[in-house]
């Protein structure tokens, strides 16, 4: 793996520390991330809720809230509809706790995942609405590309409000109030709410609705607080994988806070669940790789409604059991997840070993499952992945790609073998008849070879910048949390440590991790406890090393302390 070390200019980094009382390495690690002077440091170490933009600047959200409004005020049926995932699930959840607080009792609908499809599907509809007609529906992260759908909602009677981030990809419905800044704001890309995930829309409708009605003297909106739903907005946001930078860091910032200090039962209850050991230290990563994985099962497998009922409850005992069923759910995903990837890495080892990428069906692959495994595959051997089950007679399934190869390029290529194909560079679905498998591996083998014929670049890591040995500690894991919540355009800083050893050899627990002690060389007398998460080649001990790191709080019989966690190692030269 190449190293790409990043340099800042020292001038910027020396006078940010010195304006701002800030360590160098902070400083370093601000000036990546763009920020070159007082104010700017402040805003991004300091985020508040003074500094969200005006609702209404989002187009057609004043519209929205002036709809809904008059809905409340008419004490009309509201249905809200939403997707499986986190951002759905919390947009839903943001909905309806604020509508319940006006006397409302607007009934939900989450499509079931392996019936339905995705998204705004008639089944979906039939199903939820069961012979009603509400006055109005809602709907939260998707409906943007639902024309039928929505014209068929019309056609009952229904009015429509759709807040959504998904970009316009078919014939736009004229009837509804779109609420999309991919759709109705593109000439304003540079403003902070662009990047907004759905449930962080959600959020700033609901903002919008409250101002909107304490300038009518609404004395229930007088009493409603943005804290009240801002853990759920955060937690979607964090989820869903959108820039963490601008309006999303200060969601996302609060939330955590909120989190830490929750007392919404369903989300205690699933902390707990998921074994979050110390609230006081909960991350970005607790939600992605603990809380996330639980609420996304469910709509992978089974019902997504479930999460949004134990999002809702205020029963302690129905909490404790719907996060137990989110926990056993996960537990069959992860099952059915490590059997198809031994099942596509024995299908893989029957291949050439210079395939540049792989594209690899099984009719029993279950369907919710297939971009897990893809990313996973993808990863491992660094090398882009397609993974595809069956629908009946149609083969559908996720690709996942590497740094350096576009998916949308090489699918574009394959039109003529797919029914459907959507996503980004390095995530699509896809779906085509069985017939036609042989025709779009082929194809897609073909565009691999033809726009990529150097074939799969060396995967880089990008190590933030060098830290000199004596820096590590609780200290400098103090300053690295103010970065926090990590993710996409904040990246967890990976740091570079030169000619330092392993103490000892490192020893095995659970069969596939290492625990170590790191030192110095030729300073023995201090050292730092150190994690290897499946490392199956360690470095023997008492040799000069260079390694790549993350630092991580550990806490243990409520002690806390700071650890370096390896990344990549390699032999010092000089």
């Amino acid at each position: 793996m190449l190293w790409k070390v990043h340099e800042s200019s020292s001038a910027w980094v020396d006078s940010l520390a010195e304006e701002f009382g800030i360590s160098k390495v902070l400083s370093k690690l601000l000036v990546q991330r763009g920020i070159d002077n007082k104010n700017q440091a402040e805003a991004f170490l300091k985020p508040s809720l003074k500094n969200l933009s005006d609702p209404f600047d989002v187009s057609y959200l004043k519209e929205g809230v002036e709809y809904l409004s008059e809905s409340i005020d008419k004490k009309a049926s509201i249905f809200i509809f939403g997707d499986y995932d986190v951002d759905g699930i919390s947009s839903i959840v943001q909905m309806i706790s604020i509508l319940r607080l006006y006397g409302l009792d607007p009934n939900y609908c989450v499509p079931l995942r392996l019936s339905e499809g995705y998204g705004l599907t008639r089944e979906a509809i039939d199903r939820g609405l069961n012979g009603s007609r509400p006055d109005l529906m809602i709907v939260v992260d998707c409906g943007t590309n639902s024309k039928e759908s929505i014209d068929y909602l019309k056609s009952l009677g229904i009015f429509v409000i759709i807040i959504d981030h998904h970009k316009l990809t078919t014939e736009r419905s004229k009837n509804c109030i779109l609420i999309n800044p991919h759709v109705n704001d593109l000439e304003d890309g540079d403003k902070a709410w662009t990047e907004l995930s759905a449930a962080g829309l959600v959020f700033k409708f609901l903002h919008g609705l409250i101002k909107y009605r304490r300038q009518l003297k609404d004395s229930i909106a007088d009493e409603i607080k943005l804290s009240q739903i801002i853990d759920l907005a955060g937690m979607g946001t964090i989820a869903d994988l959108v820039p963490l930078n601008g309006e999303n860091r200060i969601l996302a910032w609060y939330a955590l806070r909120h989190l830490r200090n929750n007392k919404r039962l369903g989300l205690l209850a699933l902390l707990k669940e998921s074994k979050v050991a110390n609230l006081e230290t909960l991350s970005s990563a607790d939600i992605s790789f603990r809380l996330a994985p639980r609420i996304n099962a469910s709509g992978r497998l089974s019902d997504a409604s479930i999460p949004v009922k134990l999002l809702l409850t205020d029963k302690p005992a129905f909490a404790r059991k719907s996060a137990k069923e989110l926990g056993d759910i996960n537990n069959e995903r992860q099952t059915i997840q490590r059997k198809m990837v031994e099942e596509a890495e024995l299908m893989i080892s029957d291949l050439s070993p210079d395939q540049s990428a792989f594209i690899l069906h099984n009719e029993e692959w279950h369907p919710g499952v297939v971009g897990i495994v893809a990313s996973r595959i993808s990863r491992k051997l660094n090398r882009p992945c397609i993974i595809l089950g069956n629908e009946g007679n149609t083969v559908k399934g996720s690709g996942r790609s590497v740094g350096g190869v576009d998916l949308v390029k090489l699918l574009t290529e394959c039109e003529s073998s797919l029914k459907h194909w959507g996503g980004h560079p390095m995530a699509v679905g896809v779906s085509l008849a069985e017939e036609k498998l042989k025709a779009f591996s082929d194809a897609f083998n073909e565009a691999m070879a033809r726009i990529y014929p150097q074939g799969i670049p060396e995967p880089e890591l990008d190590i933030a910048c060098w830290v000199k040995f004596e820096d590590l500690g609780d200290e400098l894991l103090d300053d690295l949390s103010l970065l926090e919540p990590y993710g996409q355009m904040n990246p967890e800083p990976i740091l570079g440590l030169k000619r330092v050893m392993l103490r000892n050899e490192a020893t095995t627990f659970a069969n596939v991790h290492k625990k170590f002690s790191l030192i110095k060389e030729g300073q023995p007398e201090k050292w730092i406890e150190g994690i290897a998460w499946n490392f199956e080649n360690m470095p023997e001990a008492n040799q000069p090393l260079d390694l790549a790191v993350r630092l991580e709080w550990n806490t243990w019989n409520n002690k806390k302390t700071s650890r370096v966690i390896l990344v990549d190692w390699k032999k010092s030269i000089f």
